[in-house]
């Protein structure tokens, strides 16, 4: 008996932290958006997640390890997901086709979230050794295209660029207020731009 109640107390108080950390990161997450990781305090962290601003400390070993957590996640996600659409798929058109689909969703699915990825990705690069990251993802996809001489040969991370810029600029003019979101409304426009930068060949 006493073992099973020591138990539950240790899953509730298991629950307790991973709660308490979900709202950090949530809390975090909508004061970096809205004010920048350098202008957000702890204090108002701690205040939008309901806990105590020692709470932090338990999890994250500072403000910027936490941000740095928070980017590192959606950043390797993402670049899961980019690979994953592009195995599954046979030609370059239907490759392209589904990475967009899966940046679409990716940002509708938590926008605060892949803003975030967004605005801070020239804070935390480079990623960790071993991490894996879109722009490597992309580049591969775009260096067997041209292997398969289904777009013209040129330098893969200058076309990456391009492709990428296509879409992650559109997603800027909707966290700016230029464009009405969700993304995956402009997902076939999207498609059809990202895949006209990498010059398809006639065949």
């Amino acid at each position: 008996m006493a073992a099973t109640r020591k138990k539950t107390a240790e899953g509730a108080q298991s629950r307790a932290a991973t709660g308490a950390k979900e709202r950090i990161e949530q809390a975090a997450l909508t004061l970096f958006v809205a004010r920048g990781v350098d202008a957000a305090t702890t204090r108002e962290i701690a205040a939008a997640a309901g806990v105590a601003e020692g709470s932090i400390y338990r999890h994250f070993d500072s403000k910027d390890a936490l941000a740095a957590e928070m980017f590192l996640a959606i950043h390797t996600r993402l670049a899961a997901l980019i690979r994953e659409a592009a195995r599954e798929r046979r030609g370059i058109a239907e490759q392209t086709r589904a990475v967009v689909d899966a940046y679409c969703a990716t940002a509708d699915a938590d926008f605060p979230l892949f803003t975030f990825h967004l605005l801070y990705t020239h804070r935390f690069l480079p990623t960790p050794e071993g991490a894996d990251n879109p722009v490597d993802a992309i580049e591969d996809i775009i260096k067997g295209a041209m292997t398969r001489r289904e777009i013209m040969r040129d330098d893969p991370g200058f076309v990456a660029g391009m492709a990428l810029g296509v879409v992650l600029q559109t997603a800027l003019q909707i966290h700016y207020g230029r464009l009405d979101g969700p993304l995956s409304r402009y997902a076939g426009a999207l498609s059809t731009a990202a895949l006209a930068v990498m010059r398809p060949q006639s065949r």
